[in-house]
């Protein structure tokens, strides 16, 4: 069964941190049967992000085209069984052995009823694609750390700027320029 459908930003419920969809986000593939209680789907999600720039903090628009893959069983539900239990006359509750197991693990997703929804998955693989540290461009020269002028847009005249990557605070210069602690001393028993 060949699957399109759009997605829209409202959709996902992505944080600020994990980008914003710029316009529908478009999924397609295909989707098979692979027993009487479970499906596979196979396919592509592909559109625009927006993303902020952990160096300079500028927004950038970023291309998204990811492989997605999801499996999906049918639930059946747990019956609580109430089992006798000699232990100080205590009453435990058992699950009925029907309970698909498989349905519960964390790469599979459930299907109720007669449906499917595709949106839990499509959302994991677009936070799954989230680059820990977007930048705008490699070689990104962020914001100045006296005045916080972005030095992609020229040189404030407040520092000098770091040449090859992003100006980093010197922490070495920092380290040293810290006195030793005294450590107690510690006597030993005889």
């Amino acid at each position: 069964l060949q699957i399109h459908h759009e997605v829209t930003p409202s959709d996902l419920l992505l944080s600020h941190d994990e980008g914003i969809p710029i316009g529908n986000l478009i999924c397609h593939g295909d989707l098979f049967l692979t027993g009487e209680r479970s499906a596979h789907f196979q396919g592509k999600i592909s559109g625009r992000m927006a993303r902020e720039c952990v160096r300079c903090l500028d927004q950038f628009e970023e291309v998204l085209s990811l492989s997605c893959e999801a499996e999906f069983k049918k639930i059946v539900k747990a019956v609580n069984v109430i089992v006798p239990h000699r232990n100080k006359g205590k009453v435990v509750k058992g699950r009925d052995k029907s309970v698909d197991e498989d349905a519960t693990e964390e790469d599979v997703y459930p299907i109720s009823g007669n449906e499917l929804d595709l949106l839990p998955a499509i959302r994991e693989q677009v936070i799954l694609a989230t680059p820990l540290q977007s930048l705008c461009n490699e070689n990104c020269l962020g914001l100045c750390q006296v005045c916080g002028s972005n030095l992609n847009d020229g040189i404030c005249g407040c520092c000098t700027p770091v040449t090859g990557s992003a100006p980093v605070p010197n922490f070495q210069e920092t380290i040293t320029k810290k006195k030793p602690s005294k450590r107690a001393s510690v006597r030993r028993g005889s």
